[in-house]
């Protein structure tokens, strides 16, 4: 018989609530961890600290297929801006550009679809859209489907600078909570104020080279694939992040460049391992690991983010598709 139609009305609209709010309650403050597994621990290899690679000025790479000169002179661009040029580019290398820098080739646009993980429990298909071309600069756009509490939005809108990557606009949505997001607003010369919806009474300088929570992966694999000789074990980046609330400067340390099978999904591959170091005491609990693949153009093929309370979501690579350019 069916149980729907035994219980009661009230009943019914009860267990719907009860429902509702037990999953709210997990998606908000999460359940004691005695009552759901967790994702297996990383193992804590210690690497001792080689040198600190500060923020530096990038020189871009020629796309892939010919494409006319560009120069971008929006308010992003620093200095006498950044031209890419179509051809070889001489004795650059088919480097191209007017300024010095270290090299910088941005991963072709596509679509990336991961296995999702919550707590070491598989949700669904995860995808990453990353879109780029000179004219437009950039979208990096992360879906994380949640079934019942709605999906995991993360996006980072932007252009292309004289530091790489240079974000506009960054946005959280999270299930049901309202939308969270960081402006940057630029004034013409690489500077700027930061814009918090969190702190809207609160307004930072912009340093150069600012990243923002989504954009340091594609900042990562774009100084990579401009030159993988880069980061050897222990080097240590020192990237100026813009949270919801706050500025912070994000120390990454290079694990090193190894055949490994950290991507259960993909099997063995050459990764290059980036952890997060803490800043503060505070920091302690919390990580941030990425793992590029090589043999992709060092796109991001493992992601994993802990929150202070042990609260974990990961993402591996299991495939892509090339799109094309930003939509008009």
């Amino acid at each position: 018989m069916n149980v729907l139609r035994i219980l009661k009305p009230r009943s019914i609209v009860l267990i719907a609530i009860l429902v509702s709010v037990l999953g709210h309650l997990y998606l908000f403050v999460g359940f004691p961890s005695f009552l759901f597994s967790k994702a297996t621990p990383l193992e804590e290899n210690v690497v001792a600290e080689l040198r600190v690679e500060p923020v530096r000025k990038v020189q871009l790479s020629k796309p892939t297929a010919p494409a006319p000169t560009v120069r971008d002179e929006s308010s992003n661009a620093v200095g006498d801006g950044v031209k890419i040029e179509a051809g070889d580019g001489g004795e650059n290398g088919g480097q191209g550009g007017e300024q010095a820098g270290q090299p910088f080739r941005l991963p072709d646009p596509g679509i990336y679809y991961y296995d999702a993980y919550l707590d070491g429990q598989y949700l669904q298909s995860a995808s990453i859209e990353w879109q780029v071309d000179a004219k437009n600069g950039y979208r990096l756009y992360i879906n994380i489907p949640y079934a019942f509490f709605g999906p995991f939005i993360f996006e980072s809108r932007g252009k292309i600078d004289a530091y790489g990557l240079a974000p506009d606009f960054y946005l959280e949505h999270l299930g049901s909570r309202p939308v969270r997001f960081t402006r940057f607003d630029r004034d013409g010369t690489g500077g700027g104020k930061l814009f918090f919806s969190q702190k809207p009474e609160e307004l930072k300088d912009i340093p150069p080279g600012t990243q923002d929570r989504l954009s340091l992966m594609m900042q990562l694999a774009s100084l990579l694939g401009g030159n993988d000789q880069i980061d050897e074990k222990g080097t240590v980046r020192e990237i100026p992040i813009a949270n919801l609330d706050k500025l912070e400067i994000w120390r990454f340390q290079s694990q090193g460049e190894e055949l490994s099978d950290a991507i259960f999904t993909m099997g063995p591959m050459v990764l290059r391992h980036y952890k997060r170091l803490p800043v503060k005491e505070q920091d302690l609990k919390r990580r941030n690991d990425i793992w590029l693949i090589k043999d992709f153009g060092w796109i991001p093929g493992r992601v994993r983010l802990e929150n202070e309370k042990g609260r974990t979501i990961e993402l591996f690579f299991k495939q892509l598709d090339p799109i094309a350019d930003l939509p008009k």
